[in-house]
């Protein structure tokens, strides 16, 4: 196999696994009506699955076709992989057709009067998919499928149809990014119409987190249905008209840039009035956070009228008088160790005091990441003579 082809194979194969973990958020909304109690999970029971205090209630194979629809025939080996999977299973649990519902979930397509064709919805006949898969299974010549032909004629014509019974095929389904549309669509109320999109993408962050968790075993290995209900509810909060969503409140910045972000001007500034280390390390999270965060809002439209320009107008109007204020106890005299004294008071005060909403926020690493920022750029300062340490525009950057 080429290198090329390689690379193709192992793109199809990580789309068709995000396909499955997208999947499997879109059908958790879907179960949130009528469905609240389950759980679900992924490559546990199957690709996906529902399931009840850990006995599973729905199997769902999915099966992804990158750049061609795919054909469902009675010789797929889309559809022999799945019943090979399924068939072993009921041959160990003969009950299981009884509590449990299979699904095949594919992106391509059952021709009509095909064993797949017959297990849909509607328009249902197992008897005659039954028959149709046992006549491949019998003339067939495919290796590949050798193995699921043997499971499935293993099993006793009984258990056979009570399987069948079980099966539902969802072909012609939607692709990788129909899917997030599908999902888009379950969150249509959830927030104003342009905001949708960035809803949406806030959700699937959270869950392919929750996924990761899972996969690794950092988290429970299924996921309740009532946990995406509920992480819905907090962004529709967030997304209500007025609000903005928060989405680096606990966000820690990676070693690298806290390396980068020691060298900037709003720390030389913390160091003129001697701050500890660990403080340093806290504006450094806040400056992070709310770099971060303002950086969003702003990609994402979210603010308005110049509201980002007057919420810093209201940060240096507060510390103004303050600063001012300081300038009076200033002699001719004042040793430094006294300035730096007046400096740490200063910064005390928009450390532990200062915290100035912007709209809905009110979160504290906003107010004080935001002074960071400002001194960062030298407009404020805490030392009696910040501006002497004021390097050019070009080192304020």
């Amino acid at each position: 196999m080429s290198k090329a082809d390689n690379t193709h194979e192992a793109s199809a194969s990580a789309i068709g696994y995000l396909f499955q973990c997208r999947y499997a958020l879109l059908a958790g909304l879907r179960a949130i009506p009528e469905r609240p109690q389950l759980a679900i999970s992924i490559e546990k029971f199957d690709d996906v699955a529902f399931d009840a205090r850990g006995e599973p209630t729905q199997l769902i194979q999915t099966k992804h076709h990158l750049g061609k629809a795919g054909s469902l025939t009675d010789a797929s080996v889309d559809l022999w992989k799945t019943i090979h999977i399924w068939a072993k299973r009921v041959a160990t649990d003969i009950d299981s057709p009884f509590r449990v519902s299979f699904n095949l979930l594919t992106t391509a397509l059952a021709p009509a009067n095909s064993a797949a064709s017959f297990l849909r919805i509607h328009d249902r006949n197992e008897r005659e998919a039954d028959k149709l898969l046992m006549e491949v299974a019998a003339t067939s010549k495919s290796q590949e499928n050798k193995a699921s032909y043997a499971a499935y004629a293993g099993l006793l014509p009984s258990q056979r149809l009570n399987l069948l019974k079980a099966v539902v095929v969802l072909d012609r389904s939607p692709n990788i990014v129909d899917v997030r549309d599908e999902i888009a669509r379950e969150l249509y109320h959830a927030a104003p119409r342009d905001q949708v999109d960035h809803l949406t993408q806030r959700l699937e962050g959270w869950w392919f987190s929750i996924v990761i968790d899972a996969l690794t075993g950092n988290g429970p290995s299924s996921i309740a249905v009532l946990a995406i209900d509920q992480r819905v509810d907090e962004l529709r909060e967030e997304f209500k008209r007025g609000a903005l969503p928060i989405d680096f409140g606990a966000v820690e910045p990676p070693a690298a840039v806290i390396a980068e972000l020691d060298r900037r001007p709003f720390v030389r500034q913390l160091r003129q009035i001697n701050v500890g280390t660990s403080r340093v390390e806290w504006a450094i999270r806040d400056y992070y956070r709310a770099s971060e965060q303002r950086s969003r809002w702003a990609r994402e439209d979210l603010l308005v009228d110049g509201e980002l320009a007057k919420y810093e107008r209201d940060l240096l109007e507060a510390w103004e008088p303050r600063h001012a204020a300081l300038q009076d106890e200033l002699t001719p005299t004042c040793p430094p160790a006294k300035r730096v004294q007046l400096g740490q008071g200063l910064f005390r005060w928009a450390e532990q005091e200062a915290n100035y909403p912007l709209r809905s926020v009110r979160d504290r690493f906003l107010t004080h990441g935001s002074f960071h920022i400002l001194a960062n750029r030298y407009v404020l300062g805490w030392h009696p003579d910040y501006k002497v340490d004021s390097p050019s525009l070009s080192d304020e950057a």
